[in-house]
This record gives structure tokens, C-alpha cells and sequence, in this order.
């Protein structure tokens, strides 16, 4: 038994760690595809995203899915998680390609206390004294940042607030994982084929977002398609890593394993794409980062003086 439950955490870490892996490293795959507009990507993800998970659903059999697509709640709900979650994908593949990996970096540090604000207003949750030292730390080093550096701050609100409202809508619903994303994929793939014929009709609406390509952007008509189609299983094999994850390993573990990513994603920054890293920059993050360690150790903190009461009864 215990071997059986060591092999779960295990399996579980790894599915963690590949996950936010991926993500960490996503930038990279955004520059290869930096030669295509941002608003042509953002569709072509949308329609990939939803083939390669509607495909996997069939070839498990697990298509039960469809009847959530007769609740008019399900529909309400999904339709909007998946508009937030294609905003999300949208500004991010705009961001990287547009040299603002720094700023996306600092968006996934900023999601658990955007989390937390979502606590507050839609689940009426309290603040821990941590939770409050760390929110005012965060929004010191932004006041900073916007002050020190100028606008571009405003990417990194806009990835924090809608991945948390998206998580809340998700939360809101209650619906089961697997049929969830399906059938959020099956609208977000609709809008985009949607997407896609509105710009073939008239292609002056890829220029909302025109090409900036990198230095590694691809040239090959046929990689850049491979490239696109590739999009879908980027996106969805990360998500699905980090739902058999999340039924394996604890939440404490998953907390600290969210920030891989956005480290990652500093590093390549830095030292990859040659973005330059400002006193701004350093200001930001270290005060995120300590707010960070504050909110992450605090459950550590309040075991240990439980443990210190409780033996000293």
C-alpha cells in the first residue's frame, strides 16, 4: 500500500513537473511562429486545441461529454471560460512576440494573489495576515514597476485577472474536468474556425495584431502549418498533465510547482530572447517573489506553532 501511494506521488510530481515545463518553455514555441500575426495564431490554437482534445475523447471513449451541450448553465459557462481562457492565450502569444516575455513572467507570479482577490469578491474568503502582507508587497512593487518603467505592466494584469476569472468561472460551474474541457474546446474551436473565415473574407483584420517575427521565426510554409497544428497539442497536453496531477499529488506541492513556468520564462527572457532586465523589473519581482514566500510558508508556520501549543499541553 505504501508503495502504491509513493508510486502515485511519483507519477503525479512528473505530471506536475512536465506540465509547468511546457509552459515555461511555451515562449519559445510562440517565436517560431512569430511570423504570423498573434490573432491568426489565437485562432489557429483555438481550432487545433479543440481537434486534438475532442480526438483523444473518442479514442478513449469518453464522449458523454454532449450532454452537458443541453444544459443551458453548462453552455452559459463554458462559453465564457472559454472566451476568458482565448483572451488569455491571445495577449500572451501578442506579449512574447512582441518582446514582453519579462512582463508575461511577472503575470503568472501575480496569478495566485490575483487568486486570492477572487477569493475575496466572488467567494467571500478572509485574508490571512500573510495573504495581506504579500497583497500589499505585490502591489508595492507594480506601483513601482508602472512608475519606474511605464505601461507595459498592464500585460501582466491582463494574463493575471483573466487566468484567475477563469478559474473562477470553472470553480463557479462544478462541472467534471474531462467533459468541461471538451465541450469548453468544442465553442473556443467553433469561434475560432469563426475567426478564421472572418479573416480569409477580409485579411486586414490580422493586422489588429500584425507579424513581428523573431530571429527564430519560421519561414517554411509547410513548418509554419506544422507549427500551427502543433498549437493544439501544446496547449492541451500541459492542461491535461495538470489535471491527472492534481488528483495525485497535494495542493501544497502544486503551489510551489506553479512558479517552474514563470521562471522559466524569466530565464529565456534574460538570457534567450536578450530582453533587458531593468531596476523596474528587479524591484517587481523580488517584491512578488517575497509576498511569494510569505503566502507559501505560511501553512508551515502555523503547523509548527500548532505542533509547538500542542506538546507543550
Amino acid at each position: 500500500m505504501v508503495q502504491e501511494e509513493q508510486h502515485t506521488d511519483r507519477t503525479g510530481f512528473l505530471e506536475a513537473l512536465f506540465c509547468h515545463v511546457i509552459w515555461g518553455l511555451m515562449p519559445i514555441y510562440w517565436k517560431l511562429v512569430s511570423g504570423v500575426p498573434a490573432f491568426q495564431v489565437l485562432a489557429w490554437r483555438m481550432v487545433w486545441a479543440a481537434v486534438f482534445i475532442l480526438a483523444l475523447c473518442v479514442l478513449v471513449k469518453r464522449v458523454k461529454f454532449l450532454y452537458l451541450a443541453h444544459e443551458g448553465r453548462a453552455l452559459r459557462t463554458f462559453f465564457a471560460s472559454g472566451l476568458i481562457v482565448s483572451l488569455n492565450w491571445g495577449i500572451y502569444v501578442w506579449a512574447v512576440n512582441s518582446g514582453h516575455v519579462l512582463e508575461t513572467s511577472i503575470g503568472y507570479y501575480l496569478c495566485p494573489l490575483a487568486n486570492i482577490f477572487c477569493g475575496i469578491v466572488v467567494f467571500k474568503e478572509r485574508l490571512t495576515p500573510g495573504q495581506k502582507v504579500a497583497t500589499a508587497l505585490a502591489a508595492a512593487g507594480v506601483v513601482f514597476f508602472i512608475v519606474a518603467h511605464g505601461g507595459a505592466i498592464w500585460i501582466s494584469f491582463a494574463l493575471a485577472i483573466t487566468f484567475s476569472i477563469y478559474g473562477t468561472v470553472k470553480k463557479r460551474g462544478g462541472y467534471p474536468a474531462l467533459p468541461g474541457m471538451a465541450l469548453e474546446s468544442l465553442i473556443t474551436g467553433i469561434i475560432g474556425i469563426g475567426i478564421l473565415a472572418l479573416g480569409f473574407a477580409f485579411p486586414a483584420i490580422w493586422q489588429l495584431t500584425p507579424a513581428m517575427p523573431s530571429a527564430m521565426a519560421a519561414t517554411d510554409p509547410a513548418v509554419v502549418a506544422a507549427l500551427l497544428a502543433g498549437a493544439g497539442v501544446l496547449t492541451a497536453v500541459p492542461l491535461l498533465l495538470f489535471s491527472a496531477a492534481a488528483n495525485r499529488v497535494s495542493m501544497t506541492i502544486l503551489g510551489f510547482m506553479q512558479y517552474i513556468g514563470p521562471t522559466l520564462a524569466l530565464v529565456a527572457a534574460v538570457f534567450l530572447f536578450g530582453e533587458e532586465f531593468t531596476l523596474a523589473h528587479a524591484a517587481c519581482f523580488g517584491l512578488v517573489w517575497l509576498g511569494i514566500a510569505i503566502v507559501s510558508l505560511e501553512p508551515f508556520v502555523r503547523k509548527a506553532k500548532r505542533a509547538a501549543s500542542g506538546s507543550a499541553k
